[in-house]
């Protein structure tokens, strides 16, 4: 009877030791995946990380403010009739409208992207808190 008991006990102890090295394996595989992983923001630190977020949500804010309200002004008529001359010129004023518009809107957008590569590493450290989480993961993703 003792000996059924010896054998079972050493079975799981080899078994803990095969889950253990292929955890462990696991582990700095998936650390290194995630190191090599392009990240710009991982310097930074959880409180200069919310001021970036906070200071370019509300730029985006007064940005998409300042485009709503200037794209009803800047809605361009073209008059025609006149001179080659005149409608060379309207045409010119309309591209240069046109123009800041678009500008105005790649702001906007630029700022967007940016606020939400900003929240993804915020996303990213928040999944990992506290530490035994994100060595769980690591040792159990595959």
């Amino acid at each position: 009877m003792a000996s059924g008991s010896d054998s079972r006990v050493g079975q799981a102890l080899i078994l803990l030791l095969i889950l253990g090295v292929a955890g462990g394996w696991n582990y700095h595989r998936n650390a290194g995946i995630e190191n090599a992983a392009p990240r710009p923001y991982r310097g930074y630190s959880d409180e200069e990380l919310n001021q970036m977020i906070s200071a370019y949500q509300e730029e985006v804010e007064i940005q998409m403010a300042r485009y709503r309200k200037a794209g009803d002004a800047n809605k361009v008529v073209v008059q025609g009739g006149g001179l080659l001359e005149d409608r060379i010129g309207e045409f010119e004023r309309a591209q240069r409208a046109s123009q800041k518009r678009r500008d105005r809107a790649y702001k906007v957008t630029d700022n967007q992207i940016l606020v939400e590569q900003l929240a993804k590493e915020q996303m990213i450290r928040d999944r990992d808190r506290p530490i035994y989480k994100m060595i769980f993961r690591r040792a159990t993703t595959f």
